[in-house]
Protein backbone atom coordinates (compact mmCIF):
# COMPACT_ATOMS: atom_id res chain seq x y z
CA UNK A 1 0.00 0.00 0.00
CA UNK A 2 1.42 3.50 -1.15
CA UNK A 3 2.13 5.86 2.07
CA UNK A 4 -0.37 8.64 2.37
CA UNK A 5 2.17 11.13 1.45
CA UNK A 6 3.52 9.07 -1.60
CA UNK A 7 -0.35 8.84 -3.00
CA UNK A 8 -0.88 12.21 -2.63
CA UNK A 9 1.75 13.01 -4.72
CA UNK A 10 1.16 10.53 -7.03
CA UNK A 11 -2.17 12.11 -7.74
CA UNK A 12 -1.17 15.61 -7.86
CA UNK A 13 0.49 14.33 -10.71
CA UNK A 14 -1.59 12.26 -12.31
CA UNK A 15 -3.98 15.50 -12.26
CA UNK A 16 -1.41 18.04 -13.57
CA UNK A 17 -1.24 15.93 -16.67
CA UNK A 18 -4.54 15.36 -17.49
CA UNK A 19 -5.11 18.72 -17.06
CA UNK A 20 -1.76 19.53 -19.54
CA UNK A 21 -3.49 16.91 -22.08
CA UNK A 22 -7.29 18.94 -21.42
CA UNK A 23 -5.37 22.19 -22.01
CA UNK A 24 -5.57 23.77 -25.27
CA UNK A 25 -2.83 23.24 -27.63
CA UNK A 26 -0.55 26.23 -29.29
CA UNK A 27 -1.93 26.54 -32.69
CA UNK A 28 0.70 27.28 -35.34
CA UNK A 29 -0.06 30.96 -36.99
CA UNK A 30 -2.47 30.36 -39.94
CA UNK A 31 -1.23 30.21 -43.46
CA UNK A 32 -1.51 34.04 -45.03
CA UNK A 33 -4.39 33.93 -47.69
CA UNK A 34 -3.50 33.30 -51.28
CA UNK A 35 -4.40 37.41 -52.45
CA UNK A 36 -1.84 38.06 -49.68
CA UNK A 37 0.76 35.90 -50.94
CA UNK A 38 0.29 37.26 -54.71
CA UNK A 39 0.13 40.55 -53.71
CA UNK A 40 3.57 39.88 -52.06
CA UNK A 41 4.85 37.94 -54.79
CA UNK A 42 3.99 40.95 -57.38
CA UNK A 43 5.95 43.55 -55.33
CA UNK A 44 8.85 41.11 -54.71
CA UNK A 45 11.79 41.35 -56.89
CA UNK A 46 13.37 38.05 -58.40
CA UNK A 47 17.44 37.35 -58.06
CA UNK A 48 19.95 38.71 -59.47
CA UNK A 49 21.81 35.72 -61.37
CA UNK A 50 24.37 35.76 -64.16
CA UNK A 51 23.46 37.36 -67.08
CA UNK A 52 21.83 35.47 -70.70
CA UNK A 53 23.36 34.08 -73.72
CA UNK A 54 20.37 35.05 -75.31
CA UNK A 55 17.89 37.22 -75.58
CA UNK A 56 14.55 36.37 -74.57
CA UNK A 57 11.65 35.61 -77.63
CA UNK A 58 8.92 33.97 -76.38
CA UNK A 59 5.87 32.90 -78.39
CA UNK A 60 2.33 31.40 -78.05
CA UNK A 61 2.49 27.90 -78.82
CA UNK A 62 -0.51 27.53 -80.16
CA UNK A 63 0.28 30.21 -82.95
CA UNK A 64 2.91 27.49 -84.24
CA UNK A 65 1.07 24.31 -84.60
CA UNK A 66 -2.76 24.95 -83.58
CA UNK A 67 -3.08 21.27 -83.15
CA UNK A 68 -1.46 21.96 -79.99
CA UNK A 69 -4.27 21.30 -77.07
CA UNK A 70 -4.03 23.94 -74.18
CA UNK A 71 -5.24 22.45 -70.36
CA UNK A 72 -3.59 25.35 -68.92
CA UNK A 73 -4.58 24.57 -64.56
CA UNK A 74 -3.44 27.49 -63.49
CA UNK A 75 -5.93 29.78 -65.25
CA UNK A 76 -8.65 27.78 -63.39
CA UNK A 77 -8.90 26.39 -60.12
CA UNK A 78 -8.22 22.98 -61.02
CA UNK A 79 -4.62 23.12 -59.36
CA UNK A 80 -3.38 22.47 -56.02
CA UNK A 81 -3.71 26.05 -54.90
CA UNK A 82 -7.62 25.24 -55.95
CA UNK A 83 -7.68 29.25 -57.32
CA UNK A 84 -6.65 31.06 -60.68
CA UNK A 85 -3.65 32.71 -60.80
CA UNK A 86 -2.96 33.17 -64.37
CA UNK A 87 -5.29 35.75 -66.31
CA UNK A 88 -5.09 34.30 -69.23
CA UNK A 89 -5.42 30.59 -70.66
CA UNK A 90 -1.88 30.80 -72.59
CA UNK A 91 1.45 28.49 -73.28
CA UNK A 92 4.42 30.78 -74.31
CA UNK A 93 7.79 29.09 -74.52
CA UNK A 94 10.88 30.48 -75.95
CA UNK A 95 11.15 30.18 -79.92
CA UNK A 96 13.28 27.28 -80.16
CA UNK A 97 11.65 24.93 -77.17
CA UNK A 98 8.19 25.35 -78.82
CA UNK A 99 9.59 24.79 -82.24
CA UNK A 100 11.10 21.62 -80.27
CA UNK A 101 7.56 21.17 -78.87
CA UNK A 102 6.03 21.37 -82.29
CA UNK A 103 8.14 18.36 -83.68
CA UNK A 104 7.18 16.63 -80.80
CA UNK A 105 3.82 16.39 -81.43
CA UNK A 106 4.38 15.81 -84.92
CA UNK A 107 5.66 12.47 -83.58
CA UNK A 108 2.91 11.38 -81.14
CA UNK A 109 0.60 11.79 -83.63
CA UNK A 110 1.63 9.07 -85.46
CA UNK A 111 0.97 6.30 -82.71
CA UNK A 112 -2.02 8.56 -82.21
CA UNK A 113 -1.54 10.70 -79.52
CA UNK A 114 -1.12 14.65 -79.05
CA UNK A 115 0.16 16.67 -76.80
CA UNK A 116 -1.92 18.83 -74.11
CA UNK A 117 0.08 21.51 -72.24
CA UNK A 118 -1.10 22.32 -68.80
CA UNK A 119 1.55 25.22 -68.77
CA UNK A 120 4.82 26.87 -70.32
CA UNK A 121 6.41 30.35 -69.89
CA UNK A 122 5.41 31.42 -65.96
CA UNK A 123 6.44 34.69 -64.78
CA UNK A 124 8.47 34.66 -61.53
CA UNK A 125 6.27 36.61 -59.04
CA UNK A 126 4.22 32.77 -59.91
CA UNK A 127 6.92 30.71 -59.03
CA UNK A 128 7.25 32.98 -55.29
CA UNK A 129 3.80 32.57 -54.77
CA UNK A 130 3.98 28.18 -55.52
CA UNK A 131 6.75 28.34 -53.38
CA UNK A 132 5.37 30.43 -50.24
CA UNK A 133 2.05 28.48 -50.31
CA UNK A 134 3.08 24.97 -50.29
CA UNK A 135 4.47 24.00 -47.04
CA UNK A 136 8.35 23.00 -46.28
CA UNK A 137 8.02 19.19 -46.54
CA UNK A 138 6.69 19.53 -50.26
CA UNK A 139 9.25 21.92 -51.45
CA UNK A 140 10.61 19.18 -53.62
CA UNK A 141 7.42 19.52 -55.64
CA UNK A 142 8.16 23.47 -56.15
CA UNK A 143 11.09 25.47 -57.65
CA UNK A 144 13.32 27.85 -54.91
CA UNK A 145 12.31 31.66 -56.04
CA UNK A 146 15.47 32.25 -55.01
CA UNK A 147 17.14 30.42 -57.68
CA UNK A 148 14.43 30.85 -60.03
CA UNK A 149 12.85 28.08 -61.88
CA UNK A 150 12.77 27.23 -65.47
CA UNK A 151 9.51 27.61 -66.07
CA UNK A 152 10.69 31.50 -65.61
CA UNK A 153 13.29 31.16 -68.26
CA UNK A 154 10.62 29.59 -71.14
CA UNK A 155 12.09 26.27 -71.53
CA UNK A 156 10.34 24.22 -69.33
CA UNK A 157 6.54 22.82 -70.15
CA UNK A 158 4.34 20.67 -68.26
CA UNK A 159 2.31 18.26 -70.76
CA UNK A 160 0.44 15.20 -70.66
CA UNK A 161 -1.38 13.34 -73.81
CA UNK A 162 -4.69 12.88 -75.24
CA UNK A 163 -5.89 10.03 -77.56
CA UNK A 164 -6.71 11.46 -80.88
CA UNK A 165 -9.20 8.66 -81.64
CA UNK A 166 -11.47 9.00 -78.56
CA UNK A 167 -10.38 12.76 -77.43
CA UNK A 168 -10.12 12.27 -74.42
CA UNK A 169 -6.68 12.24 -72.01
CA UNK A 170 -4.42 9.84 -71.78
CA UNK A 171 -3.98 7.98 -68.14
CA UNK A 172 -1.25 8.80 -66.46
CA UNK A 173 0.53 7.05 -63.18
CA UNK A 174 -0.75 10.29 -61.06
CA UNK A 175 -2.77 13.69 -61.50
CA UNK A 176 -0.97 16.63 -62.66
CA UNK A 177 0.53 18.50 -59.99
CA UNK A 178 -0.05 15.63 -57.88
CA UNK A 179 2.43 15.72 -54.91
CA UNK A 180 2.94 12.09 -54.12
CA UNK A 181 5.71 9.12 -54.92
CA UNK A 182 3.13 8.41 -58.24
CA UNK A 183 4.27 11.34 -59.69
CA UNK A 184 7.89 10.41 -60.18
CA UNK A 185 9.23 9.73 -63.36
CA UNK A 186 10.16 6.01 -62.62
CA UNK A 187 7.06 5.28 -60.41
CA UNK A 188 6.87 1.56 -61.16
CA UNK A 189 3.45 1.04 -59.46
CA UNK A 190 0.37 1.37 -60.62
CA UNK A 191 -1.22 0.53 -64.38
CA UNK A 192 0.61 -0.52 -66.57
CA UNK A 193 -0.90 1.06 -69.55
CA UNK A 194 -0.29 4.34 -67.76
CA UNK A 195 3.72 3.87 -67.23
CA UNK A 196 3.23 3.14 -70.81
CA UNK A 197 1.89 6.16 -71.54
CA UNK A 198 4.11 8.10 -69.36
CA UNK A 199 6.86 6.35 -70.95
CA UNK A 200 6.11 7.23 -74.60
CA UNK A 201 5.86 10.79 -73.69
CA UNK A 202 9.37 10.95 -72.42
CA UNK A 203 11.01 9.02 -75.03
CA UNK A 204 9.26 12.08 -77.64
CA UNK A 205 10.63 14.38 -75.24
CA UNK A 206 13.68 13.56 -75.30
CA UNK A 207 14.06 13.02 -78.39
CA UNK A 208 13.83 16.36 -79.30
CA UNK A 209 16.45 17.82 -76.40
CA UNK A 210 14.02 17.72 -73.30
CA UNK A 211 14.73 16.17 -69.98
CA UNK A 212 12.33 14.75 -67.02
CA UNK A 213 12.06 16.07 -64.06
CA UNK A 214 12.38 13.17 -61.79
CA UNK A 215 9.80 14.26 -59.35
CA UNK A 216 7.54 15.29 -61.76
CA UNK A 217 6.54 12.68 -64.81
CA UNK A 218 4.79 15.75 -66.56
CA UNK A 219 8.01 18.19 -66.25
CA UNK A 220 10.24 18.96 -68.88
CA UNK A 221 13.45 21.47 -69.25
CA UNK A 222 14.70 22.21 -72.61
CA UNK A 223 19.01 21.97 -72.98
CA UNK A 224 18.70 25.32 -74.13
CA UNK A 225 17.76 26.67 -70.77
CA UNK A 226 20.45 28.12 -69.38
CA UNK A 227 21.00 30.16 -72.09
CA UNK A 228 17.67 32.22 -71.23
CA UNK A 229 17.15 34.71 -67.95
CA UNK A 230 14.63 34.42 -65.35
CA UNK A 231 11.82 36.58 -66.33
CA UNK A 232 8.84 38.09 -64.39
CA UNK A 233 7.18 39.33 -67.72
CA UNK A 234 3.29 39.04 -67.37
CA UNK A 235 1.11 37.34 -70.32
CA UNK A 236 -0.01 40.50 -71.09
CA UNK A 237 3.14 42.19 -71.67
CA UNK A 238 4.48 39.18 -73.84
CA UNK A 239 3.89 40.96 -76.98
CA UNK A 240 5.91 39.52 -80.23
CA UNK A 241 9.32 40.54 -79.98
CA UNK A 242 8.64 43.11 -76.74
CA UNK A 243 9.60 40.44 -74.68
CA UNK A 244 13.08 40.86 -75.49
CA UNK A 245 12.97 44.16 -74.80
CA UNK A 246 11.51 43.98 -71.59
CA UNK A 247 14.40 42.04 -69.77
CA UNK A 248 17.18 44.98 -71.36
CA UNK A 249 18.40 47.84 -69.83
CA UNK A 250 20.23 48.98 -72.72
CA UNK A 251 19.50 49.38 -76.53
CA UNK A 252 22.18 49.91 -79.35
CA UNK A 253 20.13 51.19 -82.36
CA UNK A 254 21.52 50.82 -85.63
CA UNK A 255 19.82 52.19 -88.86
CA UNK A 256 21.15 52.40 -92.66
CA UNK A 257 19.35 54.62 -95.46
CA UNK A 258 18.61 51.42 -97.39
CA UNK A 259 19.27 47.97 -97.54
CA UNK A 260 22.36 47.69 -99.18
CA UNK A 261 23.84 50.57 -97.69
CA UNK A 262 27.02 49.54 -95.32
CA UNK A 263 27.74 52.89 -93.51
CA UNK A 264 24.87 53.96 -90.66
CA UNK A 265 23.85 55.35 -87.13
CA UNK A 266 24.14 53.93 -84.19
CA UNK A 267 22.35 55.25 -81.08
CA UNK A 268 22.58 54.34 -77.27
CA UNK A 269 19.32 53.97 -75.06
CA UNK A 270 19.00 53.32 -71.58
CA UNK A 271 15.79 52.41 -69.63
CA UNK A 272 15.37 55.00 -66.97
CA UNK A 273 11.65 55.01 -64.83
CA UNK A 274 10.57 52.53 -67.67
CA UNK A 275 10.98 54.30 -70.80
CA UNK A 276 14.40 53.99 -73.04
CA UNK A 277 16.39 57.34 -72.86
CA UNK A 278 18.79 58.15 -75.71
CA UNK A 279 22.60 58.63 -74.51
CA UNK A 280 24.90 60.75 -75.87
CA UNK A 281 25.22 61.70 -79.80
CA UNK A 282 24.82 58.71 -82.86
CA UNK A 283 27.90 57.34 -83.77
CA UNK A 284 29.13 56.67 -87.35
CA UNK A 285 28.92 52.37 -87.73
CA UNK A 286 29.72 50.27 -90.66
CA UNK A 287 27.70 47.13 -91.20
CA UNK A 288 28.41 43.86 -93.95
CA UNK A 289 29.66 45.77 -97.06
CA UNK A 290 26.60 44.51 -98.57
CA UNK A 291 24.65 46.23 -96.21
CA UNK A 292 21.53 44.12 -93.74
CA UNK A 293 19.84 41.08 -94.11
CA UNK A 294 16.81 39.78 -92.07
CA UNK A 295 17.83 36.93 -89.53
CA UNK A 296 17.55 33.68 -90.75
CA UNK A 297 19.13 31.39 -87.57
CA UNK A 298 17.65 28.80 -85.31
CA UNK A 299 15.02 31.52 -83.59
CA UNK A 300 14.72 33.96 -85.95
CA UNK A 301 11.19 35.17 -86.38
CA UNK A 302 9.14 35.93 -89.30
CA UNK A 303 10.69 38.87 -90.82
CA UNK A 304 8.25 41.93 -90.23
CA UNK A 305 8.53 43.29 -93.86
CA UNK A 306 9.83 42.00 -97.06
CA UNK A 307 14.08 42.06 -97.59
CA UNK A 308 16.89 39.65 -98.24
CA UNK A 309 17.58 37.17 -96.05
CA UNK A 310 21.22 36.68 -94.55
CA UNK A 311 23.25 34.00 -96.00
CA UNK A 312 27.08 32.86 -95.25
CA UNK A 313 29.18 34.81 -97.62
CA UNK A 314 26.44 37.60 -98.24
CA UNK A 315 28.64 40.07 -96.47
CA UNK A 316 25.41 41.44 -94.92
CA UNK A 317 24.98 41.87 -91.26
CA UNK A 318 22.01 40.59 -89.35
CA UNK A 319 19.11 42.52 -88.96
CA UNK A 320 16.72 42.39 -86.17
CA UNK A 321 17.08 42.03 -82.11
CA UNK A 322 20.36 40.60 -81.53
CA UNK A 323 22.28 40.12 -78.07
CA UNK A 324 26.04 39.70 -76.99
CA UNK A 325 28.39 37.68 -75.43
CA UNK A 326 31.97 37.71 -74.54
CA UNK A 327 35.01 40.32 -75.29
CA UNK A 328 37.81 38.81 -77.02
CA UNK A 329 41.42 41.32 -77.79
CA UNK A 330 44.64 40.88 -77.83
CA UNK A 331 45.63 42.39 -74.76
CA UNK A 332 46.19 40.76 -70.95
CA UNK A 333 43.21 42.65 -69.99
CA UNK A 334 40.19 44.34 -70.93
CA UNK A 335 40.40 47.94 -71.64
CA UNK A 336 39.92 49.94 -68.35
CA UNK A 337 36.31 50.17 -67.31
CA UNK A 338 34.56 47.61 -69.43
CA UNK A 339 32.49 45.52 -67.42
CA UNK A 340 32.45 42.04 -70.34
CA UNK A 341 33.91 39.05 -69.39
CA UNK A 342 37.36 39.05 -71.27
CA UNK A 343 39.11 36.40 -73.05
CA UNK A 344 42.92 36.99 -74.98
CA UNK A 345 43.00 35.57 -78.22
CA UNK A 346 45.77 33.89 -79.24
CA UNK A 347 47.37 32.32 -82.52
CA UNK A 348 45.21 29.19 -81.68
CA UNK A 349 41.42 30.54 -81.82
CA UNK A 350 39.50 30.27 -85.27
CA UNK A 351 35.93 30.92 -85.70
CA UNK A 352 34.69 28.16 -87.91
CA UNK A 353 33.15 29.87 -91.58
CA UNK A 354 33.14 26.04 -93.20
CA UNK A 355 29.10 25.34 -93.18
CA UNK A 356 30.06 21.77 -93.42
CA UNK A 357 31.42 21.21 -90.71
CA UNK A 358 30.85 20.43 -87.21
CA UNK A 359 31.82 23.63 -85.33
CA UNK A 360 30.49 25.95 -87.68
CA UNK A 361 29.81 29.34 -86.47
CA UNK A 362 31.66 28.56 -83.43
CA UNK A 363 35.19 29.79 -81.96
CA UNK A 364 37.45 26.73 -81.25
CA UNK A 365 40.83 27.07 -79.52
CA UNK A 366 43.40 24.63 -81.07
CA UNK A 367 45.98 22.94 -79.32
CA UNK A 368 48.34 24.32 -80.77
CA UNK A 369 48.58 27.13 -83.79
CA UNK A 370 49.80 24.79 -86.35
CA UNK A 371 47.71 21.84 -84.76
CA UNK A 372 46.05 20.14 -88.37
CA UNK A 373 42.47 20.91 -88.52
CA UNK A 374 39.31 19.75 -90.67
CA UNK A 375 37.86 22.66 -91.33
CA UNK A 376 38.31 24.32 -94.85
CA UNK A 377 38.35 27.62 -93.42
CA UNK A 378 38.17 29.76 -90.50
CA UNK A 379 38.79 33.33 -89.21
CA UNK A 380 41.69 34.16 -87.28
CA UNK A 381 40.85 35.82 -83.51
CA UNK A 382 44.84 37.57 -83.60
CA UNK A 383 45.23 39.36 -86.80
CA UNK A 384 47.95 41.91 -88.04
CA UNK A 385 45.28 44.90 -88.03
CA UNK A 386 43.71 46.29 -85.84
CA UNK A 387 39.92 44.93 -86.70
CA UNK A 388 39.97 42.89 -83.18
CA UNK A 389 41.64 45.00 -81.19
CA UNK A 390 38.23 45.42 -79.07
CA UNK A 391 35.52 42.45 -80.31
CA UNK A 392 32.70 41.30 -78.74
CA UNK A 393 30.77 38.44 -79.88
CA UNK A 394 26.94 39.15 -81.26
CA UNK A 395 25.18 36.12 -80.54
CA UNK A 396 23.89 35.12 -84.48
CA UNK A 397 23.91 30.98 -85.66
CA UNK A 398 26.30 30.41 -82.88
CA UNK A 399 23.83 28.11 -80.43
CA UNK A 400 22.13 25.64 -82.75
CA UNK A 401 24.10 27.17 -85.91
CA UNK A 402 22.05 26.10 -89.22
CA UNK A 403 23.67 25.47 -92.45
CA UNK A 404 24.71 28.44 -94.60
CA UNK A 405 22.76 30.85 -92.41
CA UNK A 406 26.09 33.04 -91.46
CA UNK A 407 28.65 32.72 -88.76
CA UNK A 408 30.84 34.83 -87.17
CA UNK A 409 29.21 37.74 -86.56
CA UNK A 410 30.76 40.21 -83.51
CA UNK A 411 31.05 43.87 -82.70
CA UNK A 412 34.29 45.31 -83.73
CA UNK A 413 37.07 48.36 -84.23
CA UNK A 414 35.82 49.66 -88.47
CA UNK A 415 38.26 48.97 -90.94
CA UNK A 416 40.36 51.86 -91.66
CA UNK A 417 39.57 54.64 -92.62
CA UNK A 418 36.24 53.02 -92.58
CA UNK A 419 33.88 50.68 -94.46
CA UNK A 420 32.00 47.67 -94.82
CA UNK A 421 32.93 44.40 -93.42
CA UNK A 422 32.62 40.76 -93.86
CA UNK A 423 28.92 40.71 -91.98
CA UNK A 424 30.11 42.44 -88.81
CA UNK A 425 28.79 45.55 -86.98
CA UNK A 426 32.15 48.04 -86.61
CA UNK A 427 33.17 51.65 -85.42
CA UNK A 428 36.09 53.77 -85.19
CA UNK A 429 38.43 52.40 -81.98
CA UNK A 430 37.79 55.45 -80.17
CA UNK A 431 33.89 55.00 -80.40
CA UNK A 432 34.04 51.48 -79.89
CA UNK A 433 35.99 51.83 -76.47
CA UNK A 434 33.39 54.24 -75.56
CA UNK A 435 30.40 52.32 -76.44
CA UNK A 436 32.11 49.34 -74.31
CA UNK A 437 32.43 51.25 -71.34
CA UNK A 438 29.18 52.10 -71.37
CA UNK A 439 27.28 48.75 -72.29
CA UNK A 440 26.62 46.62 -69.06
CA UNK A 441 26.11 42.88 -69.47
CA UNK A 442 24.41 43.10 -66.22
CA UNK A 443 21.63 45.39 -68.52
CA UNK A 444 21.06 42.90 -71.01
CA UNK A 445 22.34 45.14 -73.55
CA UNK A 446 20.84 44.37 -77.13
CA UNK A 447 21.10 45.39 -80.76
CA UNK A 448 18.28 46.54 -83.06
CA UNK A 449 19.90 46.89 -86.33
CA UNK A 450 17.32 47.57 -89.37
CA UNK A 451 16.98 49.86 -92.60
CA UNK A 452 15.67 53.09 -91.39
CA UNK A 453 12.78 52.42 -93.85
CA UNK A 454 11.84 49.25 -91.88
CA UNK A 455 11.65 50.66 -88.50
CA UNK A 456 8.37 51.60 -87.97
CA UNK A 457 6.90 48.77 -89.47
CA UNK A 458 9.36 46.82 -87.34
CA UNK A 459 8.20 48.89 -84.41
CA UNK A 460 4.85 48.15 -84.94
CA UNK A 461 4.88 44.32 -85.90
CA UNK A 462 6.84 43.28 -82.69
CA UNK A 463 5.41 46.20 -80.60
CA UNK A 464 8.40 48.07 -79.88
CA UNK A 465 8.91 51.27 -77.72
CA UNK A 466 7.99 54.66 -79.35
CA UNK A 467 11.41 56.15 -78.32
CA UNK A 468 14.13 54.05 -79.77
CA UNK A 469 14.37 56.38 -82.98
CA UNK A 470 17.71 58.02 -84.26
CA UNK A 471 17.92 61.85 -82.70
CA UNK A 472 16.17 64.13 -84.37
CA UNK A 473 13.65 61.88 -86.36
Amino acid sequence: MLKPALKSLLLAVVGALTALAQSPKPQAPPAPALSVLIAEARKAVPPVLPPSRLAPDLVDVTSLDPSIQLDIRYATSDNFLHAPVYGQAKAFLQRPVAQALVRVNAALKRSGYAVRIHDGYRPWWVTKVFWDATPPADHDYVADPAKGSVHNRGCAVDLSLVDLASGAPATMPSDYDEMSERSHAAYPGGDAAARAHRDLLRVAMEAQGFKVLKEEWWHFDHASSPDYPVMNLTFEAIRDRSAELAQSGQVLLVTTSGWDVAKGSLQRFERQQGTFQAVGAPLPVWVGKGGLAWRTDDGAPTPPAAGPLKREGDGRAPAGLLSFGDMWGCAPAAPEGVRFRYRMATECERCVDDSDHADYARIVSLPSPNAPVTFRSAEYLLLPTEHYRYMVVIHYNDLRPLKDAGSCIFLHVAPPPGGGTAGCTALAADDLLTLLRWMDPAKRPVLLQVPESMLETTRATWSLPPELKQAGR
